[in-house]
């Protein structure tokens, strides 16, 4: 039962009291359905080559159901496609070919909903998932048991250290700060997480990055770490930071390094260079 649905149930006072009166029993029946899960959160299932999720949420959280829709309906992860979409799976091969376990560092993990998406699209890949939301997190922990994640209760940054988290709205509008507004919370760079998984047992391929702005910090700092991931997906965030030019650095990173460019939704893949895209040019749509 929805919250629109509730409201309106309870509008008139006998519906107020027929709700109240029946809650116990709504109660029981969300407990025997999904045994174990608070009666403030829900499970919805979702599927995506042929694996299957049940990803726990809460129950209220419209940014919650955003975010699995967002993953497993509209699928604004699958990008790039066409030419660059058959080359990333090469790499993707070639890694597994060399022994190598391609490496997934999802920042802003949220409740788990693209970690569980990244699992599917690449079961064989290793993923570090990064959220720093306390709330978030136990979700996050619950939705990824059972998979070849690493969880990391931090920011991310472009040097280790701490800062301040900020609820600005909703469970998808976290904020990292340094002017002490919020709780405080341990950041972690990328090159610290490569450092913790080494080579040659894992080869960076994946670099997601959805960081509610806090990205014009992650890409202000030393970028050379970013050029060994074939493939960086970003949500850029100018949108909602108007005038803080908040995504700029990683643009000025893309244009330096030579990296190509494809959009799938809001979410942006940059490519690295690399000579087997030459000639790819016939029979590929974007």
């Amino acid at each position: 039962m929805t919250s629109s649905v509730i409201d309106r149930i309870t509008a008139n006072p006998a519906g107020s009291m027929a709700f109240k009166a029946a809650r116990p029993l709504i109660h029981l029946a969300r407990r025997m359905v999904n045994p174990g899960v608070s009666t403030d959160h829900m499970v919805t299932k979702v599927e995506y080559r042929g694996r299957q999720f049940s990803i726990q949420h809460r129950r209220w959280s419209a940014d919650d159901v955003l975010a699995i829709e967002q993953c497993f309906k509209q699928q604004q992860y699958d990008v790039p496609i066409g030419a660059h979409g058959v080359l990333i799976e090469r790499i993707y091969q070639e890694m597994l070919a060399a022994g190598q376990q391609p490496l997934i560092i999802d920042c802003g993990a949220n409740i788990g909903a693209s970690v569980a998406w990244f699992a599917a699209r690449y079961p064989q890949a290793h993923i570090v998932a990064i959220e720093p939301a306390p709330n978030n997190f136990d979700l996050l922990r619950q939705n990824c048991s059972g998979l070849d994640v690493d969880l990391r209760q931090a920011g991310i940054a472009a040097q280790d250290g701490h800062a301040y988290l900020r609820d600005t709205g909703g469970h998808m509008g976290y904020r990292t700060n340094s002017d002490h507004k919020g709780i405080e919370v341990d950041m972690v760079c990328v090159e610290t997480i490569l450092l913790s998984k080494p080579a040659p047992q894992y080869a960076p391929f994946l670099l997601k990055v959805d960081i509610e702005g806090a990205e014009k910090n992650l890409f202000s700092g030393d970028v050379s770490t970013f050029n060994r991931f074939p493939l960086i997906i970003f949500e850029p965030h100018d949108w909602l930071l108007p005038g803080q030019l908040s995504s700029q650095e990683f643009f000025r990173f893309h244009a330096a390094a030579g990296r190509e460019f494809c959009m799938n939704h809001e979410n942006i893949a940059s490519i690295a260079p690399h000579s087997g895209l030459l000639g790819m040019t016939q029979g590929f749509k974007n």
